[in-house]
């Protein structure tokens, strides 16, 4: 949802875009399970979301972590293909409901967005871009930011899903 106006103000204003690594549960850490009123609630703000920005999306609970995903995101961005691997990624967690975590999962995305299989199996496998991810969260977590998505522009960020008018408004006032 936080990708539809970036893909717009990249589209429309010629925006360049970096993306950063943010683990809401960082690998290693167990969150308590969530009662059933929680995941009720966060389910209807899934719903929610999806209904305001024409999307369907749908509530994952496979996914306990992402730092194999993300790891995934930095050797893509070498390969040139950040964006649709991002959107695969997108595609996977809300629409198809698969676990992001799953190293299997995360080669069949990258092949069918033109990723080298073996390429990316081995640098998955040896966690070559760990450093990478644990670098961008530990940066992250100097400035403050404590969710998904978060924008920065400058010395300004929003956190949460934005609009382009929001978007738009913060890089015009950087």
């Amino acid at each position: 949802m936080g990708k539809v106006p970036l893909d717009q103000l990249v589209k429309e204003q010629n925006v360049e875009v970096e993306w950063k690594a943010f683990e809401l549960r960082p690998e290693g850490v167990e969150i308590p399970p969530k009662t059933k009123e929680y995941i009720e609630r966060a389910k209807a703000g899934v719903e929610t979301l999806s209904t305001q920005y024409g999307l369907n999306m749908q509530w994952n609970d496979k996914s306990k972590h992402s730092r194999h995903a993300l790891e995934g995101a930095k050797f893509a961005k070498v390969k040139g293909l950040e964006n649709e691997y991002h959107d695969a990624i997108f595609v996977a967690q809300f629409q198809e409901v698969k676990n992001i975590d799953d190293l299997e999962t995360l080669i069949s995305l990258g092949k069918q967005i033109g990723l080298n299989e073996e390429e990316f199996r081995q640098a998955l496998e040896t966690r070559k871009y760990e450093e990478d991810v644990l670098s961008d969260h530990q940066e992250a977590t100097q400035l403050g930011i404590t969710g998904i998505p978060c924008f920065v522009s400058g010395n300004r960020g929003v956190m949460g899903a934005q609009t382009y008018e929001s978007l738009l408004e913060l890089i015009d006032n950087d």
